[in-house]
């Protein structure tokens, strides 16, 4: 599947990590924006003398060791450009996820809170890596695909072939991105706005030095 992963202009370093070394960084998911970010409320039958202090604290414990890549499914939004690419400064970067994987999970939208029953005996891990890909209803604009692992850093399976900047980027900044993209091999495209939304226009390549 193909993901974005936007990017700011101040974090254009961050962005170049991405496109030389291959790789996402993934974060701690309690340093994300929404304040409601990993909160679940549980249910169980009553009738049932069963203390459920210990499950909690262990789905409690595997989803604090779990860090997060958050990246979308779409670059067609014009909130995703103003939230984390500086208002069309900034760029997406287009990199391929595989379809199965058992790290990487598309985002459910629900309720303020995540729901976990426990009429089922599940493991605890398996319910922390479920309470994690889902968000509350009004962030879907965001068509969110997550990355959920232990480790800092997760390789990309194959190499970005595509960039797409913003068209309010500075313009000795994109100059720069262009022979960069260039170099590597990779498409660069540069947001236009219609009628119809957001379009990634090609870009052309510099024009080659005349040999002296």
């Amino acid at each position: 599947m193909k993901a974005y992963k936007f990017r700011s202009s101040s974090q254009l370093p961050f962005a170049l990590d991405i496109m030389f070394n291959n790789r996402l960084h993934c974060s701690d998911w309690r340093n994300l924006n929404d304040p409601m970010e990993g909160m679940f409320a549980y249910s169980y039958n009553a009738t049932k003398e069963r203390d459920f202090k210990d499950e909690v604290a262990s789905i409690v414990k595997h989803k604090q060791r779990l860090k997060v890549c958050s990246l979308s499914k779409t670059f067609d939004c014009h909130l995703l450009w103003a939230h984390y690419a500086s208002g069309f400064s900034g760029l997406a970067i287009e990199v391929e996820l595989p379809d199965r994987s058992p790290f990487v999970k598309t985002v459910k939208y629900r309720g303020v809170f995540a729901s976990v029953s426990f009429e089922s005996h599940r493991p605890a891990y398996d319910i922390a890596s479920e309470i994690l890909p889902s968000k509350y209803a009004e962030w879907s604009y965001e068509k969110e695909v997550r990355i959920l692992q232990h480790e800092d850093w997760y390789a990309l399976p194959k190499p970005v072939t595509r960039v797409i900047a913003g068209h309010r980027m500075d313009p000795a900044l994109f100059q720069a991105l262009r022979i960069i993209c260039e170099r590597k091999r990779i498409t660069l495209n540069r947001t236009g706005i219609g009628d119809e939304g957001i379009d990634a226009d090609p870009v052309p390549l510099l024009a080659k030095r005349k040999a002296r």
